[in-house]
């Protein structure tokens, strides 16, 4: 019902998100669907941020069998809404780092041309990409990114170069 109510009334449906997003977390796999399609349709330009949040968070505790589509939904939403490339490198590197068994091969693609346009975050993004390995390298699209980034530019990795205030240095 809410599927076609939100077509009607986006906002009436809005005030009903959180309990939307806890049947994302329901054992039935088609409740789990139904509600992860309509969390991607209520997704806007305010509320981006917390959703993704919440499906990152629950994507560590998920199923192999909807992983998949729960990170699928993530990617789409990040790439759909995030203007901010520090934030969305961040959070896609979270999912990769999380489900990059499941990431499929356009969304690391596509992971590596904003890497590649932001060139003020080259050097933070090759040191997150080289803590997150440490800790995640049985993730294969992970691995890959890293091992890009890494090679395009380790002399920033090797030497701390381009750090960001929030950044701790690697030895």
């Amino acid at each position: 019902m809410l599927m076609n109510a939100v077509i009607v009334d986006t906002q009436a449906v809005q005030r009903h998100r959180a309990t939307i997003l806890e049947c994302v977390k329901d054992s039935d796999s088609s409740i789990r669907k139904r509600s992860l399609e309509l969390i991607f349709l209520l997704a806007n330009d305010s509320n981006f941020k917390p959703l993704i949040k919440e499906l990152i968070d629950y994507l560590e505790l998920s199923d192999h069998e909807f992983k998949g589509i729960l990170t699928a939904k993530i990617c789409s939403i990040v790439e759909k809404f995030s203007s901010d490339k520090m934030w969305y490198i961040d959070h896609m590197l979270k999912v990769l780092s999380v489900a990059g068994n499941f990431v499929k091969d356009e969304v690391w693609h596509a992971l590596i041309v904003v890497i590649s346009n932001a060139s003020q975050l080259h050097g933070y993004t090759v040191r997150s990409l080289y803590r997150a390995f440490q800790t995640s390298s049985e993730q294969e699209s992970l691995v890959r990114v890293a091992v890009w980034c890494i090679g395009e530019y380790g002399e920033m990795l090797v030497n701390n170069i381009g750090m960001l205030d929030k950044e701790e240095p690697i030895t």
